[in-house]
């Protein structure tokens, strides 16, 4: 099996060498531990191999801050620069293959102008929301052709489902419960395994897979709808994985059980516990992970100079959290 290394000691150890390409790997954990961090790194050491990496940034963070923070630090750390792309779908409608294509832009002007003249009040969110109606696919253009880090900012979970051929609309029953409601049968030659084939990638990054169901989804009478969103969107994931041999990199956030606080579980549940076939807790260095402590580090010389520690929750050759490894961040990132 092939493995993608991420430059982190800690990480590469619990995964016998790196990311494994054709399967799906989970980092979870509470928030300001670095899971950004390790994400933007694994990207970069893929790039600067000669590879290219996907992120679909939901937490919309990489261009903001990231990215300007990180990027010379990881070129330098991996001894290599890289191209940096910021990918921009946009929504086309869609028409008779005898007719040129038209723009989303075409249709607000087309809708305006039909509107302006029966004197209805109106502004420019409406005919953007009425052009979004429209047109219900993504298109693509300008994607890198060389090794690089591309970013896709994916805040909404529609948008998101949207880019993995899955065509549904947010909707509120007359008894508040946000609900999915598919347009049509979702369909596998997808924005985003465009994205995958055009490209080259060899990783797909979503950091974080949490964000967008946890913001749409707020209730528990929501959750058939976020389970079913998340089951349709990570088989599409899968498919990738297969059929371009790729590694995924999910990011997710933490569930903590009141009852016993040491026990933490990922954001999404046993959904995404099927779907990863590596899962990896980031917690602070001095955490413990069972009643007893835990057990002895991977690389116990590094305990003093480290401020993190990885623990492999679920690993295909080894019982849950057996084992965990030490790992030190600094201005190059995760060691």
């Amino acid at each position: 099996m092939e493995h993608l290394p991420t430059g982190c000691g800690a990480v590469d150890s619990l995964t016998d060498g790196g990311l494994a390409a054709g399967t799906v790997t989970q980092i979870f954990g509470e928030k300001a531990l670095g899971k950004s961090i390790i994400s933007f790194q694994a990207a970069s050491a893929t790039a600067s191999s000669g590879g290219s990496a996907v992120i679909l940034d939901t937490e919309q963070s990489y261009c903001s801050y990231l990215i300007p923070y990180w990027k010379d630090r990881m070129a330098k750390r991996f001894g290599k620069d890289f191209r940096l792309a910021e990918l921009s779908p946009e929504r086309a409608p869609r028409v008779s293959p005898k007719r040129k294509p038209v723009t989303k832009g075409q249709i607000i002007t087309a809708v305006d102008a039909a509107l302006a003249p029966l004197g209805i009040t109106y502004t420019d969110l409406h005919l953007g929301a009425v052009a979004d109606l429209l047109s219900p696919d993504l298109r693509l253009e300008g994607l890198p052709k060389e090794p690089s880090v591309a970013v896709l900012q994916a805040p909404d979970v529609v948008e998101l489902l949207n880019l993995h051929g899955i065509d549904a609309t947010k909707e509120v029953s007359s008894g508040g419960r946000v609900e999915l409601r598919l347009r049509q049968t979702p369909a596998y030659n997808s924005p985003l395994r465009q994205i995958v084939q055009e490209t080259g990638a060899r990783l797909v990054v979503y950091d974080s897979v949490s964000a967008p169901f946890k913001s749409s989804f707020p209730s528990t009478q929501d959750l058939p709808a976020r389970s079913s969103g998340l089951a349709m969107m990570l088989s599409h994931a899968q498919r990738l994985c297969i059929e371009f041999g790729i590694a995924v990199l999910l990011i997710s956030h933490t569930s903590i059980d009141p009852i016993n606080p040491w026990d933490r579980t990922p954001y999404g549940g046993v959904i995404l516990g099927h779907d990863s076939k590596f899962s990896l807790e980031l917690t602070k260095a001095t955490a413990s992970r069972n009643k007893e402590g835990g057990p002895e580090a991977v690389n116990p010389e590094l305990k003093a100079s480290s401020t993190r520690a990885f623990w492999a929750a679920r690993h295909p050759a080894m019982e849950e959290y057996t084992r965990f490894a030490y790992a030190r961040i600094d201005e190059g990132g995760f060691h």
